[in-house]
């Protein structure tokens, strides 16, 4: 079990690291991304509001088996950026999203820490309109 946590680690460093030289995320599944997103929510009721740091193993155990968990964790932090910003208020309803918010999250492509916001946007308004 240690072991395979300090490979997690390693993979979270070395995906980190990649990111930072722009290498594109892969997309991931929408549920992950859900899972993580309801995670986050538990742990600042908890911590009347505080968002915490949640652990690697954790993760793995709200992920579908064998989920690219960087990547997971790197387009949860790029949603909730834009949830904080008030960019996703009209598909935001208290602390959940729209389906369509967790799916473009999922897919759109990224390269790095770039997220083209209007694109995302766009991408949302055309699936809740289809």
């Amino acid at each position: 079990m240690a072991n395979e946590q300090i490979d997690r680690l390693k993979s979270f460093r070395a995906f980190i690291k990649e990111a930072e030289e722009g290498m594109p995320i892969p997309p991931v599944a929408k549920d992950d991304l859900r899972h993580l997103h309801e995670i986050s929510v538990d742990m600042a009721k908890r911590y009347l509001g505080k968002n915490g740091v949640i652990a690697v193993e954790v993760m793995a155990r709200a992920c579908s088996p064998g989920t690219d968990l960087p990547a997971v964790w790197f387009r949860y932090t790029r949603l909730r950026s834009l949830a904080k910003e008030g960019i996703l208020a009209e598909w935001q309803h208290n602390t959940d999203f729209d389906d369509a918010v967790y799916q473009v999250a999922a897919t759109i492509p990224m390269n790095g820490y770039q997220l083209d916001r209007e694109l995302f946007v766009q991408r949302l308004r055309n699936q809740t309109t289809a």
